[in-house]
């Protein structure tokens, strides 16, 4: 359990007012974590947006497994970068990389 004193300053104030707050205890029983955290974005914004972040790229087994499996393949031996998230974010990606298009747009820039 995290104590409101640990949060940061500009979370504190929604910490306090949201553990307080017994139709979000229902709520938080009653619904699916990513839901919950939907349905409160505008009594909670900085809380619900963080949270969020934490919870929508990995929401399920299924998406968190192909996500690590992806990291995997991106940090061997022969490609290890300690900055992955922008090559993580086009390999997890559904809309597919049209490099070729890309490609045929660069205009190579002559030496003189």
């Amino acid at each position: 359990m995290i104590k409101i004193e640990d949060l940061p300053h500009d979370l504190q104030e929604e910490a306090i007012e949201l553990k307080f707050n017994s139709l979000a205890k229902d709520s938080f029983e009653s619904m699916q974590l990513e839901n919950f955290w939907v349905r409160l974005q505008t009594e909670y914004p900085k809380r619900s947006s963080r949270s969020l972040r934490i919870l929508v790229p990995f929401s399920s087994t299924y998406l968190c497994k192909t996500g690590f499996s992806a990291l995997m393949t991106l940090n061997t031996q022969h490609r290890n970068r300690l900055n992955v998230e922008s090559d993580l974010r086009c390999t997890l990606s559904p809309t597919p990389p049209r490099i070729d298009n890309l490609v045929a747009n660069k205009h190579c820039q002559y030496s003189h």
